[in-house]
C-alpha cells in the first residue's frame, strides 16, 4: 500500500512503505498453513508470496487474523494504492461478496479492505461470541494485523452499527465514518421485526427468512424489476448461509445494540446516509443518529429501500468519495 497507510495517526511521519510490504508479506506466509487448514482457497496475489511475484499475477491479497480467538477472513483490494485505505463493512449477512459494487470501483483509487464478519462466510463460526463491540474489535484487529493506523470506514446496517463503535472507542483509528441504513439504538419495532426474523429461522429453516427478508430489505418497485435477479441472490445467500444458531446469535446481538447515550462522544467526521423508504431502518433511525453525533452531515435518498446503496450504486459512491475527499 502506499505511505499513506502508515501514516502515524498523529501525522508526524510515516513509516518505508517497503516495511510495510514485508510485514504483509510476512504476514500472508504466516496464514498459508492456517487458511489451508480452514479450507479457505486463496485466489489470485493472495497466495502468501513474495511481494515481487504477487505484482504479476492480479486479485486481492487475502489473509485470516485471529480476533478474541475467532478467525476473521479479509481481502485487500489494489494493495500497492495511494491514499487513507477505505473499508466496507457489510450488513448482517456479514459476507464481504456484500460490498462489491463500493469495493471494486473504489479499489482503482486506493487501498481497500473487506471481510467476512464472525459467524459468516469463511471466518470462524463458534457458539457464543456474537456482540457489536466484538464486531467492532474485528476490524481493530484487522488494522493491527496489516498496519494500517487509520482508516475510512463505511458501513451499512449492520456494518453502520459496528462503525458507531468504533468512533466512541477508537476514534484514532478512523479517518473519516459513514454510518449508512443503521441504528443508533433498538427500539421496539427493530426488536420486533428481527425477533419475528429469528421464529422463521429456527422454525421455518434458512431458505424461508431469506425469501421473506427479501421483501422488506429491498424496494418494491426494484424488486419487481430485478426479480429474476433477486432469486439469484436468495440462492447464494442460501448456499453460503452459516447454521441457523449462529444466525439466530447474529440476529441477538444487534437486538442488542444501543449506542445512544454515547454517540456525544464522537469527534470523528462522519456521514449518516439512509433512504425515506426503508422498511427495515427507517429514515428516523437515520434523523436519530445524525442529531445525536456532534457535526453530522445527513442525506436520505427518496427511495431504494434498505439497499439503497445497491440500486443507487453510482450516486452513492459519489457521495463517499464526494465526503473521504473533504476528509484525506
Amino acid at each position: 500500500m502506499g505511505a499513506e497507510i502508515a501514516a502515524r495517526a498523529d501525522g508526524r511521519g510515516v513509516r518505508a512503505s517497503s516495511l510495510f510490504q514485508g510485514r504483509l508479506a510476512f504476514k500472508l506466509r504466516v496464514n498459508l498453513f492456517i487458511c489451508l487448514s480452514a479450507g479457505i482457497i486463496f485466489r489470485g496475489a493472495s497466495s502468501p508470496i513474495g511481494r515481487e511475484d504477487a505484482k504479476k499475477k492480479e486479485g486481492p491479497l487475502m489473509a485470516v487474523v485471529q480476533s478474541g480467538g475467532v478467525d476473521i477472513v479479509y481481502e485487500i483490494l489494489n494493495s500497492d494504492g495511494p491514499g487513507v485505505p477505505i473499508f466496507f463493512i457489510a450488513g448482517l449477512n456479514g459476507m464481504r461478496a456484500s460490498c462489491m459494487k463500493q469495493a471494486v470501483p473504489f479499489s482503482k483509487e486506493r487501498p481497500v479492505v473487506v471481510h467476512d464478519h464472525r459467524g459468516t462466510g469463511e471466518s470462524g463460526q463458534p457458539p457464543g461470541v456474537y456482540s457489536v463491540e466484538n464486531m467492532a474489535a474485528d476490524v481493530v484487529a484487522i488494522m493491527d494485523d496489516v498496519g494500517i493506523e487509520k482508516a475510512h470506514l463505511v458501513g451499512t446496517s449492520t456494518g453502520g452499527a459496528t462503525i458507531q463503535v468504533l468512533c466512541i472507542d477508537n476514534p484514532e483509528r478512523v479517518q473519516s465514518a459513514a454510518i449508512c441504513c443503521s441504528w443508533p439504538k433498538s427500539d421496539h419495532f427493530f426488536i420486533r421485526q428481527f425477533e419475528m426474523r429469528k421464529l422463521v429461522l429456527l422454525n421455518l429453516g434458512t431458505e424461508a427468512l431469506t425469501r421473506l427478508a427479501s421483501t422488506n430489505l429491498n424496494d418494491p418497485k426494484y424488486f419487481t424489476d430485478h426479480y429474476e435477479e433477486m432469486l439469484e441472490k436468495e440462492e447464494a445467500l442460501i448456499a453460503k448461509a452459516s447454521s441457523p444458531q449462529i444466525a439466530a446469535e447474529r440476529i441477538d446481538c444487534i437486538i442488542a445494540h444501543d449506542q445512544m447515550d454515547r454517540l456525544d462522544r464522537i469527534w470523528v467526521p462522519v456521514i449518516v446516509i439512509g433512504a425515506k423508504n426503508d422498511a427495515v431502518c427507517p429514515p428516523y433511525y437515520s434523523e436519530q443518529l445524525a442529531e445525536a453525533i456532534p457535526g453530522a452531515e445527513l442525506k436520505l435518498y427518496e427511495d431504494g429501500g434498505h439497499f439503497f446503496y445497491l440500486v443507487y450504486d453510482d450516486a452513492f459512491n459519489a457521495d463517499i468519495r464526494e465526503f473521504i475527499a473533504r476528509h484525506e
